[in-house]
């Protein structure tokens, strides 16, 4: 039979990942029917119709080709990015660089390059201050962060980032100012597209020594992921897993 051969479980293999895929993006009419019913046909179909031209344009893709890029030669961005500040020395390539060190962990070298940005017409750069605080935070340096934040803020009032609010939330936990952390938190959640917030917001208040509150937001995180799209589901899962961590504790 040639289900029993290695050719009929590869067919199955394919008709079990079409029927999951058109399940999780639901796809369900008419293509699970297809599939089911014209089992090697309607997989085949589906799969070149629909799973393949999805891959090679979604995220997910263009992160296998830039990994498999790196695999090969993990230093090739760091060193065009090095040679850009070299022999250009614009602010976009020392931006780049920047961002280079950080995803290298060489905080305190980022924070620099950043810096040396920061001059002239661009010394209120709001890029550029904003990557400064997010280096000077992932360096320890939450008093730097909170500056450079409060120093963009002045230089564009209209500036809304919730990520530059995630960060100047956390850089007043890292210095102890918990009050301020608070209330930064309660500004912040509301309109954060996310659970990190929501849950770094509940660990915040763990630590106070505010266990109902804490249950409460942790509480939220899990009913906003219960029946959210499985994209969300699959992006928010870190904080998800701490939530469920915390209320089984």
């Amino acid at each position: 039979s040639l289900f029993y051969s290695p050719l009929g479980w590869v067919i199955l293999a394919l008709i079990a990942i079409c029927v999951v895929h058109a399940i999780r993006t639901d796809n369900i009419f008419p293509w699970i029917y297809i599939i089911i019913f014209l089992p090697a046909l309607g997989a085949a179909i589906y799969f070149f119709m629909v799973i393949l031209p999805g891959m090679t344009r979604s995220r997910a893709a263009r992160q296998l080709r830039v990994g498999a890029a790196r695999a090969i030669d993990p230093h090739k961005d760091y060193r065009q990015a090095m040679r850009d500040v070299e022999m250009v020395g614009s602010v976009d390539a020392k931006r780049a660089a920047a961002e280079q060190l950080i995803e290298r962990g060489q905080y305190a070298q980022a924070v620099e390059m950043y810096r040396s940005g920061l001059q002239g017409q661009f010394a209120n750069d709001v890029a550029l201050l904003y990557g400064l605080a997010r280096a000077q935070f992932l360096n320890g340096d939450g008093a730097g962060a909170q500056a450079s934040l409060d120093a963009l803020q002045a230089a564009d009032p209209n500036f809304i980032s919730e990520d530059a609010h995630l960060i100047y939330a956390r850089a007043l936990e890292l210095q102890g100012k918990n009050d301020e952390a608070v209330e930064e938190y309660k500004r912040l959640v509301p309109y954060y597209a996310g659970e990190e917030a929501r849950t770094r917001y509940a660990q915040l208040l763990e630590k106070l020594g505010r266990p109902d509150e804490a249950r409460a937001l942790y509480a939220q995180v899990l009913k906003n992921l219960e029946g959210a799209p499985s994209r969300y589901r699959n992006t928010q899962r870190e904080w998800g897993n701490i939530a469920r961590s915390a209320l089984r504790a």
